[in-house]
């Protein structure tokens, strides 16, 4: 993460100045622009700066510049990185942008060539793609943040323990969810416990189905994880967008019986087993790799 003080709503003007100085476009700069937009370095003459076009869950990056003089320190890189966390913020999962000089600044930083033809009607709209970019400019796109569903038969245990990870290690990057397929509608009070005694946040937990997730406005979902051989071999509801799948078997702690230090200790060792998959998986190199090569990762993790 950077250190360099970034602030928010840059003056026009001074924005203007500096996007000139790079002749890059500035037709279409409001001052509405200017409170997504991002700057390092004195207000009256600022040495860097970024833009987000927000809509809904997508955005369109943009105005990404660097003085002169200020190219090679690394300015470009944490405006960068504090645009996408401002995005995360926001509710934004994927950012597009325009680019005719700097493909290969963005491609080390995450982002992809994307067709033309699959832009988002919101960033089509925009006057930045419509008019003032070139057709010839390179249209990329990066996914910001990825919905991770951990499913079990009740949704009361091993799924609540996953979910609680995913969120706990995804650093906002990854959002984690659980459900069931025959939820018995509470959580399992060991889980939480287990989770108290970690201090990870509990509230708003709760035992739900599997449905919840297949319905018009539900949190779209990128990858599902079953953590029972139950709901691995049950049938699934059909995941709008076809998520990436993978079945991590985890014995059901709440099956054990015996004193109460036993029961948690069986809470902690599933728990143990959650932890080191997940906190592997939201490690990987998401970027780099392509759907084929993240399945075949998230299937190796359940060994």
């Amino acid at each position: 993460m950077s250190t360099l003080p970034i602030s928010n709503r840059p003056s026009l003007p001074s924005a203007v100045r500096l996007l000139q100085a790079a002749r890059l476009p500035t037709e279409d700069l409001t001052a509405a622009h200017c409170d997504d937009f991002f700057y390092a370095g004195p207000a009256a003459e600022p040495t860097g700066l970024v833009g987000l076009e927000i809509f809904g869950d997508i955005a369109l990056l943009r105005s990404l510049v660097v003085a002169a003089d200020r190219r090679g320190t690394g300015e470009g890189a944490a405006l960068l990185e504090h645009a996408e966390t401002q995005a995360r913020a926001r509710g934004v999962r994927t950012l597009y942008l325009l680019t005719t000089t700097a493909e290969p600044f963005f491609t080390r930083h995450g982002y992809a060539r994307v067709p033309r033809e699959s832009v988002p009607p919101a960033i089509r709209a925009t006057r930045e793609f419509s008019a003032l970019c070139p057709a010839s400019s390179a249209f990329m796109s990066k996914q910001l943040v990825f919905n991770v569903l951990i499913l079990c038969t009740g949704n009361s245990a091993r799924s609540i323990l996953g979910e609680a990870l995913v969120n706990h290690l995804g650093g906002g990057r990854f959002v984690g969810f659980s459900a069931g397929s025959t939820p018995k509608g509470q959580v399992h009070p060991v889980a939480l416990e287990l989770l108290g005694q970690l201090n990870l946040p509990t509230a708003g937990m709760r035992s739900k189905s599997w449905d919840e997730f297949a319905v018009p406005g539900a949190p779209p979902v990128d990858v599902v994880i079953t953590v029972c051989d139950n709901a691995a071999g049950e049938t699934c509801p059909v995941w709008p967008g076809n998520p990436m799948k993978a079945h991590w078997g985890i014995p059901d702690p709440a099956a054990v019986e015996g004193s109460a230090s036993e029961k948690l200790a069986a809470f902690r060792q599933a728990y143990d087993s959650l932890e080191r998959r997940i906190r592997t998986f939201v490690n990987l190199p998401i970027e780099t790799l392509d759907r084929a090569q993240l399945q075949q990762r998230l299937r190796e993790l359940a060994a």
